[in-house]
């Protein structure tokens, strides 16, 4: 069976989701291929001359092209990217700069982890739907035509699947579908991923999905995969990456990704769309987990190992402890309580952590109450100093814009922010947008928050009068206008964002 994952995304790992299918593909008995359009079809673009053959810039970026790709990925003698913020962001700047002006910039955005088309949007069905019916308009055409082609001549494959997991997949993720039902009518596709489970769990009407492919797959994958190419489920499988790390992923070493989890286990944010998708949340047994990850990173010597659950559970957390994986790794995390206590986390730091991914989301008190966070400020302060002290990173991620939050208790999370700047690495500052499924807009007067019928988020009258105008204008003014914070966010990584912070933690 054919896995594929559309481009564009990050491109600096295997794309886990599909690991996962073909482990279980391969454990009932299957050889399934995976082709990741997010490496392949951003180096086959890199490739391509400059749309504009005056641009001096893209015949510079392009003469330096192994130098840029070398300083990111470690290889050659070219200076790593990574030993200052300052050359990292103008490296990736340049790598940028080479695939986006292989294309017409007027009707094109693309960068190494998003891609958009003006006067298209992946929210509008029936801009997906002639995407499906006209895959030769799409500017990766002649990648995927030529690849595709290459792949089912080789193997014949009867059955292929396509992953969408983000909006920048999508217009590309159906013409790519289109192609196919149109090349090969005798080959059987199924459509799945994070956001087409998304569109079916949170839109009235997605029936079309239905007519673009011969099954559309919600949720967890591994079992229905195997029922439509026709086999018995044997387990999961190990998921293993296999040759594609012979591919060119953008990383100063191979990185191994791994999902332990599906959902949350916590599921009462207020804010995400978990909770309203009410998707079930399913794990694998800890001890399992942390052997598997042992096995795996003897196999492959990665540079380091992604968890990428929603948040890593306490008990893999302690599994790992007791059975570190013998590479660096990161995840996202709970403010867990055990995070407290220094001998902990020294502990953590032994088995290997280089990061963690913390949701503070705010830093007033009595919003986190309203966001239902199930977090202490207190305990906050305990374990950042903590984790610090261990020598293990943290990416915080806050939030501004929330219904329950005004212009003060925005100043509140700067202040907190502040206080703790010694204690932070990195930081993600976002405006807050609301789920289209909220009960909060019960009560809310609201209004589409882009145009087309498949958004999953809703614009609101902020009852505080806090809108996203005064939230941007409050980011840039009172949170990037402080120096100490500017100089956090300034160290964040521009683009690939926590897939390359842990490189910079020392």
């Amino acid at each position: 069976m054919l896995l594929i994952h559309p481009p564009a995304v990050r491109n600096c790992e295997p794309p886990v989701a599909l690991l996962k299918l073909a482990g279980a593909l391969r454990a009932a008995g299957d050889e399934p291929v995976i082709l990741d359009g997010a490496v392949e079809a951003f180096e086959w673009l890199g490739n391509q001359p400059p749309y504009d053959d005056t641009d001096k810039r893209a015949r510079r970026v392009r003469k330096n092209r192994n130098r840029i790709i070398s300083s990111l990925t470690g290889g050659g003698s070219e200076k790593s990217a990574y030993e200052s913020p300052a050359r990292y962001t103008k490296q990736v700047g340049d790598l940028n700069y080479m695939v986006s002006s292989a294309l017409d910039t007027g009707t094109y955005r693309i960068t190494a982890a998003d891609f958009e088309i003006n006067g298209a949007s992946p929210l509008n069905r029936n801009d997906l739907i002639h995407a499906w019916n006209h895959p030769e308009e799409s500017p990766f055409f002649p990648w995927f035509e030529k690849r595709l082609t290459e792949l089912q001549s080789g193997r014949g494959f009867s059955h292929m699947a396509v992953s969408v997991g983000y909006l920048s997949q999508a217009l590309t993720g159906m013409a790519i579908t289109g192609y196919i039902r149109k090349k090969w009518p005798q080959v059987r596709v199924q459509l799945g991923g994070s956001l087409i489970t998304s569109w079916l769990r949170g839109i009235n009407d997605c029936s079309f999905l239905n007519d673009l492919a011969h099954e559309v797959q919600e949720g967890a994958g591994e079992q229905s995969i195997l029922r439509f190419r026709g086999l018995e489920w044997k387990g999961n499988g190990l998921p293993d990456p296999g040759d594609l790390y012979s591919l060119s992923y953008i990383a100063p070493g191979p990185i191994l990704p791994y999902s332990a989890s599906y959902g949350c286990s916590w599921k009462r944010c207020t804010f995400c769309n978990e909770r309203w998708e009410d998707n079930p949340f399913k794990e694998e047994a800890a001890g399992q987990v942390s052997r598997n990850l042992a096995e795996m990173a003897a196999r492959h010597e990665p540079a380091l190992i992604h968890i990428c659950d929603s948040e890593i559970s306490l008990d893999l957390m302690k599994a790992l402890i007791s059975t570190p994986p013998g590479a660096p790794w990161y995840s996202f995390s709970r403010f867990f309580k055990e995070l407290k206590d220094p001998v902990f986390c020294g502990a953590l730091a032994r088995s290997g952590c280089r990061m963690l991914c913390l949701g503070l989301e705010s830093g007033d008190q009595d919003v986190l109450n309203a966001l239902q966070k199930g977090i202490r400020l207190d305990d906050v302060r305990i374990i950042l100093e903590n984790l610090k002290q261990t020598g293990i990173g943290t990416f915080v991620y806050v939030m501004f814009g929330t219904s329950t939050e005004d212009r003060s208790k925005a100043l509140r999370t700067r202040d907190f922010l502040l206080e703790n700047r010694n204690h932070i690495d990195f930081i993600n500052a976002a405006v807050f947008s609301m789920p289209a499924g909220s009960r909060e807009l019960e009560a809310l007067p609201s209004r589409p928050f882009y145009k087309g019928d498949l958004s999953l988020y809703r614009d609101f009258e902020h009852p505080l009068g806090f809108g996203r105008r005064e939230v941007r204008e409050f980011m840039t003014r009172d949170l990037q206008g402080c120096p100490e914070i500017r100089e956090i966010l300034n160290r964040t990584p521009p683009i690939f964002t926590s897939s390359h912070a842990p490189f910079f933690i020392r």
